[in-house]
């Protein structure tokens, strides 16, 4: 029977992950350790793997709810042989992109160690390369900081601040800067070429017993799976990379770069070792709204400041500053959009957004949105970024096979000649809209989120005046409503009152943030060095 990945379910999963998250973490410390002969702090190897362990957790939490082993004994794959052979990651970012094929991967895995059969790895040479590539535009911008910026004087290094795109904001600010700061992604050219060591990894491969908890199962295939940039190519890279950018900064600040990028994640686990300050930032939704967030908690655990959108938990590092966001322009109001979100069919990480099991129910919701809609207004559906088949198209197609599809612009671009926006899910987008006073409409499916308590009443208030909603047709329906005169009602009292009151917590964004950010860092280097 498939599982229903809803809310508690995956309150469930990630309430497990959480308790073997340490345990984990820990052994991998002591095995990298050994294996290179050092003794570095896990706060060390939580900044370059600790992204890779939620994931890896996810992974074998969800193929061990899937499939039972005990059934896995009995009923094992006929089609596998009596020695299966791994081939590890070579870095974080292609183990992250494997998720379509880890499943299937790590329920042989389990099945053949349940089964006793031996488990091989492959004895080959692995290359691996800055999963960090800059595009031409970036290339020139990345010219422009080299230029305006005082590298040799700069105390704070900007590394991947936002994501898509440069803001003209950005360069505008940089240059204001020039004399304390600089921007530099760490998009450098770089290759390892390491020989994968099969040896010590069979050799570490621990048993399973029946009934094996979560972390001694994750435990006990870990060196099967861990990527071989953490492994064999952990000396060469961190020679590697402390030859690339040999001048240490006082402060390093990013939004975006903990995720796969791992010559930052590697350059600054050394350089916090030497006292620089990590700054983070939240990068999107989701954040301070849910009532766990697996990034929220990795971010602001290794961050020694992380920046929030307004919320905070009584964490002594956490701070408020609003994002760096582009520009929004007034423009003529053209059509209405709907931003919609979407995942791939494999759970790859639990999280509280649709899932297998709660995906269709979006899908659902969003077409009966697209049915029940009335407007002459011209209807563009900018469809979640990534490969994850056709079913919410297909689904929106089957009730308007005149429907629009368009994801050509930049999406700040896009709400800016919108007259309304809808969304069909609570990430990152609605918190955009909202944040810059564009009238906003949202549905959601219920089953799929869960939310801290201190946001409920904020959330109850936009539910009472409209903006959120818990189907599609209701969403359309207050559409109809405000059809006419959208902008009296999303002026008017109640709505402005409940849509200020939740921004300030969840999405207080300002047009004045260059300052706001200029005081924040040179307030941060003057209680680093007292003056």
């Amino acid at each position: 029977m498939t599982i229903v990945w809803n809310a508690q379910r995956v309150s469930e999963g990630l309430a497990e992950i959480q308790s073997a998250r340490l345990e984990v973490l820990t052994n991998i410390k002591t095995m990298l350790d050994r294996y290179n002969a050092v003794d570095r702090s896990l706060r060390f190897y939580d900044l370059i793997l600790g992204d890779w362990v939620e994931r890896y957790l996810h992974l074998v939490y969800v193929v061990r709810q899937d499939y039972s082993l005990t059934l896995c004994r009995v009923q094992k794959d006929e089609n596998l042989t009596d020695a299966m052979t791994i081939c590890p990651s070579g870095d974080t970012a292609e183990f992250f992109a494997a998720y379509r094929t880890l499943p299937a991967l790590m329920l042989s895995v389990l099945q053949s160690l349940s089964s006793r059969d031996s488990i091989d790895v492959a004895d080959y040479e692995v290359s691996i390369h800055n999963s960090v590539k800059a595009r031409s535009r970036e290339r020139f911008n990345s010219l422009f900081f080299k230029l305006v910026s005082n590298s040799s004087n700069s105390r704070v290094l900007f590394v991947k601040p936002f994501s898509g795109r440069t803001p003209k904001t950005w360069l505008s600010a940089m240059f204001k800067w020039r004399k304390w700061a600089t921007h530099d992604d760490l998009d450098f050219k770089f290759s390892v070429r390491v020989k994968v060591d099969s040896i010590w990894r069979r050799q570490n491969v621990g048993e399973l017993p029946v009934g094996a908890s979560l972390s001694a199962t994750a435990n006990a295939i870990l060196s099967l799976f861990l990527p071989v940039c953490a492994v064999e190519g952990l000396a060469k890279m961190t020679s590697l990379v402390n030859r690339a950018k040999p001048r240490r900064f006082d402060v390093v600040y990013s939004a975006q770069a903990l995720w796969t990028h791992f010559a930052f994640k590697l350059l600054i686990a050394n350089w916090c070792e030497q006292g620089t300050k990590l700054h983070y930032h939240q990068h999107g939704g989701w954040y301070g709204l849910d009532e766990i967030h697996v990034g929220e908690q990795y971010e602001s655990r290794v961050a020694d400041v992380y920046y929030t959108w307004g919320w905070n938990r009584g964490q002594d590092n956490l701070r408020f500053l609003p994002p760096a966001i582009p520009r929004l322009r007034e423009r003529d109001k053209f059509f209405d959009s709907m931003i919609c979100f979407d995942q791939p069919q494999q759970v790859y990480r639990l999280q509280y957004f649709p899932l297998p099991g709660t995906l269709q129910n979006m899908y659902d919701q969003t077409a009966d949105f697209v049915r029940t809609r009335v407007s002459d207004k011209e209807l563009r559906i900018r469809l979640f970024p990534g490969d994850y088949g056709s079913k919410q198209k297909e689904a929106i197609l089957r009730v308007d096979s005149n429907a629009m599809f368009d994801n050509s612009q930049q999406i700040f671009s896009q709400y800016s000649q919108s007259r309304i926006v809808f969304h069909n899910y609570l990430g990152t987008s609605w918190l955009e809209t909202l944040g810059n006073n564009i009238p906003t409409i949202c549905f959601f499916d219920k089953d799929a989120y869960r939310f801290r308590s201190d946001a409920k009443n904020l959330l109850d208030d936009l539910v009472k005046v409209g903006i959120l909603h818990l189907s599609g047709s209701s969403a359309a329906t207050m559409a109809n409503a405000v059809e006419g005169e959208i902008d009296s009602w999303w002026l008017s009292q109640p709505v402005q009152s409940a849509r200020r009151n939740f921004v300030s917590k969840f999405a207080n964004f300002s047009s004045d943030w260059q300052e706001i950010w200029r005081q924040t860092f040179e307030q941060s280097l003057k209680s680093i060095h007292g003056s």
